[in-house]
């Protein structure tokens, strides 16, 4: 499994290195980006393409690893609570193999009523 995200990666790396290449020229071209507010105006200095490309694939690895650890967070808090009632559950099982079992204080068992047969 390990070799093929690596070669996963390897083929990633190589078409995107392709299409830079082959897309340099457009590429290299500068746009100016405007954001304009009903009270404030802003513009970049002229960026060329391929920075905006980058700089959007990123932005969008830092909110993918921020989502990752948000989740992990989640995922630790409820590990901990399902060990804290697993213990809490095994402290009441052995309290309760520990009572002795009297005539009086045995519990009854009922078996479980069957469902109805489709005939």
């Amino acid at each position: 499994m390990r070799f093929i995200k690596v070669l996963g990666l390897v083929v990633v790396f190589f078409l995107t290195m392709v299409f830079f290449q082959q897309n340099t020229a457009e590429l290299s071209q500068t746009i100016t980006l405007k954001f304009d507010l009903l009270f404030e105006s802003w513009t970049t200095i002229p960026l060329p393409i391929y920075f905006l490309i980058l700089g959007a694939f990123a932005l969008g690895a830092v909110v993918v690893v921020l989502f990752f650890f948000i989740e992990r967070i989640r995922l630790g808090a409820a590990v901990r609570k399902a060990r804290r009632q697993s213990k809490k559950f095994e402290k009441e099982v052995n309290a309760l193999r520990t009572q002795p079992l009297n005539g009086s204080d045995a519990i009854a068992v009922e078996p479980a009523p069957e469902a109805d047969k489709a005939e």
